[in-house]
């Protein structure tokens, strides 16, 4: 396929929005847990809140992508060599680092170990259980971008499919309310669907052009939307609100905010890097730096968070720098994961 046809500035620099949040979410995750020690956002005062509201579509951006570039790049491939090159992509890196941290925890935890349970928890990071936690994100990329082609194929007329994505969303979400296992790994995957086909939406339909007039107005209906969630956490609501309307919305302004900054350098730069930072950041980088500012004592405000975020961005480039002057088994592939 062309370069420049996979190449699209502005799913770049999204992707570099999108992993800035990641490791945002992830630091301000600690501060929520560790500093502050509360469970939940709706709990604590108005800045965290706020921080997490504006961050937490990262995952769904990237999902957006990935349906974005589907028909972009892969519509017209055989199925059978679109699921390869999915699976290739990431499956090597996936298994490297999830076996580090895996052997890891086996060798701190010998005596202890018990074979039936050791096998079970071994087979439960492909479900989206791993003890480098944000790589449940593997498993849900490849089950959402293996099975939406069926999908796809099955449902052609578009308002039908779209009718049926959000017929199966809504269900496991109104069934995860009575059936707590319908909640967990794997079943929470099937939300994603909901961005895949946004994706695949703004890219067959050129919605970026149709809409650019009005990306100003979306952007602001985004951040309306953020101050009322963040002003009025009310705990029954927040979850479908945050679900069906604040995530959706973030991808679409962020979006549209990404076509007036597409070619800045240094989001053109983590977009490149995105995957790599994802599977590095954590669990080490981000909470160990975390935790030595606690340590200090100094670690008592959300902007920590940013600092953190930072100094965990950069610490994991150089690592994986590092990696690729001694290690063939990661390859600079800006589009592993999208």
């Amino acid at each position: 396929m062309n370069k420049d046809k996979r190449w699209v500035p502005e799913l770049q620099s999204l992707s570099g929005v999108a992993i800035i949040f990641v490791v945002l979410i992830h630091a301000d995750s600690y501060y929520l847990l560790s500093v502050l020690n509360k469970s939940v956002y709706e709990e604590v005062y108005f800045a965290p809140r706020l921080l997490d509201n504006i961050i937490h579509g990262a995952v769904p951006m990237f999902i957006f992508i990935a349906g974005y570039k589907y028909i972009l790049t892969d519509i017209d491939k055989s199925y059978k060599k679109y699921a390869i090159s999915k699976i290739n992509r990431v499956i090597k890196p996936f298994l490297i680092i999830s076996l580090i941290f895996f052997i890891k925890d086996m060798v701190l935890n010998f005596e202890q170990i018990q074979i039936k349970t050791t096998i079970v928890s071994f087979l439960k990071i492909f479900i989206g259980y791993n003890i480098a936690y944000q790589l449940w994100y593997i498993p849900m990329y490849i089950l959402i971008t293996l099975t939406y082609p069926i999908i796809y194929k099955v449902f052609k007329d578009d308002i039908n499919r779209i009718i049926f994505i959000v017929l199966i969303v809504t269900i496991q979400y109104a069934l995860s309310w009575y059936i707590d296992l319908i909640g967990t790994h794997p079943f929470d995957f099937i939300y994603y669907y909901l961005f895949f086909e946004m994706g695949v939406i703004f890219c067959k339909y050129n919605i970026k052009d149709k809409l650019k007039k009005f990306n100003v107005i979306l952007i602001s209906i985004f951040i309306i939307i953020v101050l009322l969630v963040t002003l009025m956490p009310l705990t029954e609501l927040c979850g479908p609100v945050k679900r069906f309307i604040l995530w959706p919305m973030s991808v679409i302004a962020y979006y549209f905010l990404n076509l007036r900054i597409k070619d800045n350098r240094i989001l053109q730069y983590l977009g490149k890097y995105s995957f790599y930072i994802f599977l590095l950041h954590e669990p080490i980088f981000c909470t160990k730096i975390s935790y030595f500012f606690k340590s200090l004592g100094i670690y008592n405000s959300v902007i920590y968070v940013f600092i953190v975020g930072l100094l965990t961005i950069g610490i994991t480039i150089i690592t994986y720098k590092i990696i690729c002057l001694k290690d063939c088994y990661l390859r600079d592939d800006s589009d592993q994961i999208k």
